[in-house]
C-alpha cells in the first residue's frame, strides 16, 4: 500500500505540471487546464488521501521532542486509530492514539517546591479540517503533499495514571496538609497542569499541519508536522539520521516504526552517555510492548528479530523479514542514557522498492 501511494502521488504531480502542453491529436477534446483542472486535481487527491493515507499513519510510532529541549527526543507518540474524510477538496483527519513523555519539572509557587520527575503517559483525541494541495519540483524531482488546517484543531488530552510528586518537597509538605481544605492536592495539580500544557502543546503543533514528501529519485518518503518548502524533504528524524539523540530515564521505553525489512535490516548505534538495548522486533509484538507500558504495568515478553547491547559503539543486522520491524530501545542500568542510532537512507528507500523515476545525468 505504501508502495502504490508514492506511485499515485507521483502520477497526480506529472498530470499537474506546469509545461508545454502534448500536441492535441486530432478529432479530440481539448483537455481541461488552469483553475478548472486545478480544482478537479486537488479534489481527486483529497479523495485518495482519504482512501490511502491512514495506512501511512495508523500503528506508527513517533518521537516525540523534548519541550526543554527541542533537539532530544524522549517520549514517543503512537498512532492506534486513523480516519480521513472528504467532501470534495475539504478534509476530516481524525486520529487517536497514545504516548509517553519524560517530564522533569521544578516549580516554585506559595512559598514552596513542587517536583515531578517521570514518565507521563498520556490519550489524544484529535480532529482536523483543512485543505490538501500537492507540488512537484522538477529539478530536485521531490513531490509535497501539504495539508493545511483551516480551523484551530480540536484536541482532547488525557493522562494515564498517577503523576508522582516528590514526596521531600516543600511544596508537596505543604499544599497536602491543607489539600483537603482548599480542595487541592500536589497530584491534582500537577495533573491538571499536565493535561493543559498536553493539550496546548498538541493543539499548537497540529495547527501547523501535515507534509508528506518523496524523493522520487530514490522512493525515500517522509511524513512530518509542519509544511515542507517546495522541492524540500522533510527533516531526517530519529532512527535515519545521528544528529537526533533521544535520551531514555530508567524504567522507561523508546519506540521507532515500523519500516520495512524485506531485504534485512541494518542499524548502526552510538550511546553518549549510559547504556541501552536494542531490538528489532515485528510490529505487532512491539504494540503488546508499548500497550504493558501504557498500562503501567511490567514489560511484556515477545519475540525479537535481533538485539544489541550498547555501550559505545554497535551494529545490528538482522535478516529479511515478512512484518513490518519496529524499534524498541530500553536502558540498561538504572542511570539515564543518551544514544542516537541510525539506518541508512538507502536501505530505507529501497525497502519501499527504490526509484520512482529514473535520475541519472543523460549521456
Amino acid at each position: 500500500m505504501h508502495r502504490i501511494w508514492m506511485v499515485a502521488l507521483a502520477l497526480m504531480t506529472f498530470a499537474g505540471c506546469k509545461g508545454d502542453p502534448p500536441a492535441a491529436p486530432e478529432k479530440s477534446t481539448v483537455p481541461v487546464r488552469g483553475a478548472a483542472g486545478d480544482a478537479d486535481l486537488r479534489v481527486m487527491i483529497a479523495e485518495l488521501a482519504s482512501s490511502k493515507a491512514c495506512g501511512l499513519i495508523r500503528g506508527g510510532f513517533q518521537g516525540l521532542r523534548a519541550p526543554e529541549q527541542p533537539d532530544v527526543v524522549t517520549g514517543v507518540l503512537w498512532i492506534r486509530e486513523c480516519e480521513i474524510t472528504n467532501v470534495g477538496a475539504q478534509v476530516t483527519f481524525h486520529v487517536k492514539g497514545n504516548g509517553w513523555l519524560w517530564a522533569d519539572q521544578t516549580k516554585k509557587k506559595g512559598g514552596g517546591t513542587f517536583v515531578v520527575r517521570q514518565y507521563f503517559r498520556f490519550g489524544i483525541d484529535a480532529t482536523m479540517r483543512g485543505a490538501l494541495d500537492i507540488a512537484y519540483d522538477r529539478h530536485a524531482h521531490v513531490v509535497s503533499l501539504w495539508f493545511t488546517p483551516d480551523r484551530t484543531p480540536e484536541v482532547e488530552f488525557t493522562i494515564i495514571g498517577d503523576v508522582d510528586v516528590d514526596p521531600h518537597g516543600i511544596w508537596s509538605s505543604i499544599v497536602g496538609a491543607i489539600g483537603t481544605g482548599v480542595g487541592t492536592s500536589p497530584v491534582g495539580l500537577a495533573e491538571s497542569q499536565a493535561k493543559a500544557q498536553g493539550t496546548k502543546a498538541f493543539k499548537a503543533q497540529l495547527a501547523l499541519g501535515l507534509a508528506v514528501t518523496v524523493d522520487l529519485c530514490t522512493g525515500l518518503s517522509r511524513v512530518q508536522i509542519g509544511r515542507t518548502a517546495k522541492g524540500e524533504m522533510g527533516p531526517a528524524g530519529v532512527g535515519e539520521t545521528r544528529r537526533v539523540p533521544v535520551e531514555i530515564h530508567p524504567g522507561g521505553l523508546m519506540i521507532v516504526g515500523p519500516q520495512l525489512a524485506g531485504s534485512g535490516m541494518t542499524i548502526q548505534a552510538d550511546a553518549v552517555k549510559g547504556a541501552v538495548r536494542i531490538k528489532l522486533m515485528c510490529a505487532e509484538h512491539a504494540e503488546t510492548v508499548a500497550a504493558a507500558f501504557i498500562a503501567g504495568g511490567t514489560p511484556a515478553t515477545v519475540p525479537v528479530l535481533g538485539s544489541v547491547d550498547v555501550f559505545t559503539k554497535a551494529r545490528l543486522r538482522i535478516k529479511p523479514a515478512k512484518c513490518p520491524v519496529v524499534v524498541v530501545v530500553t536502558p540498561l542500568g538504572n542511570a539515564p542514557a543518551r544514544f542516537d542510532w541510525q539506518r541508512p537512507a538507502s536501505e530505507i528507500a529501497r525497502s519501499t522498492g527504490g526509484p520512482l523515476i529514473n535520475c541519472r545525468p543523460k549521456p
